[in-house]
C-alpha cells in the first residue's frame, strides 16, 4: 500500500504544482501603460511617480533629445527671413573663429549649379538643444513588464499661460 500512497502523493504534488502554475499564469502582468511623472532633480536625475515612488537614473532610459546639449545636423535648402516690419528687419550674423579671433563673414555664396539637389547646393547646420529637462517638468513615463526600467518618452506639453 505504501507505493500506491507514494504514487498518489506524487500525483497530488504534481497537480498542486500545476494548479499553482496555472494561477500564476492567469495573474495579470503589471500594466506597462504610459503614465506621467515629475522631474524632482536634474543632477542627479530623479523623477517622481505617484506620491512616493522616486525613480533614479539607474531606473531610467531617457530619449537623447530630452537632454541639454543634444545636437542634430540639419540641411538648409531654403532660408527665408522676415522682420517685424520694415523698420525692424531680422538679421542673421555669421562669424568664423580661429583661436581668440572672431572674423565676421560678410558674404555667403552658394554656387549656381544645374542640379538643385547637388551637394554643392546645400548648406548643413547643427542645431543644439539647450532646453533639457528641468525641475518641475512633467514627463511621459512607460515602464517595462517588470516595472524595473522606465522609459522617459517625452516632456508633457504645457499651455503657454501655465
Amino acid at each position: 500500500g505504501r507505493e500506491i500512497g507514494g504514487e498518489n502523493l506524487d500525483s497530488i504534488d504534481r497537480l498542486a504544482k500545476k494548479i499553482a502554475e496555472m494561477q500564476k499564469e492567469n495573474r495579470n502582468p503589471p500594466s506597462t501603460a504610459p503614465r506621467v511623472g515629475k522631474v524632482v532633480s536634474v543632477t542627479p536625475l530623479k523623477i517622481q511617480y505617484g506620491d512616493s515612488i522616486i525613480l533614479e537614473r539607474r531606473h531610467l532610459i531617457i530619449g537623447e533629445s530630452l537632454m541639454p546639449g543634444y545636437k542634430r545636423t540639419v540641411e538648409l535648402t531654403e532660408l527665408q527671413m522676415s522682420g517685424l516690419d520694415e523698420k525692424y528687419p531680422a538679421t542673421i550674423s555669421f562669424y568664423r573663429s580661429s583661436g581668440d579671433i572672431q572674423e565676421r563673414i560678410t558674404k555667403l555664396a552658394i554656387p549656381i549649379t544645374n542640379n538643385p539637389d547637388s551637394p554643392e547646393n546645400k548648406i548643413k547646420a547643427t542645431i543644439t538643444y539647450t532646453d533639457g529637462l528641468k525641475e518641475g517638468d512633467q514627463v511621459v513615463l512607460q515602464p517595462d513588464e517588470s516595472l524595473k526600467l522606465w522609459f522617459v518618452k517625452e516632456r508633457v506639453w504645457k499651455e503657454p499661460d501655465e
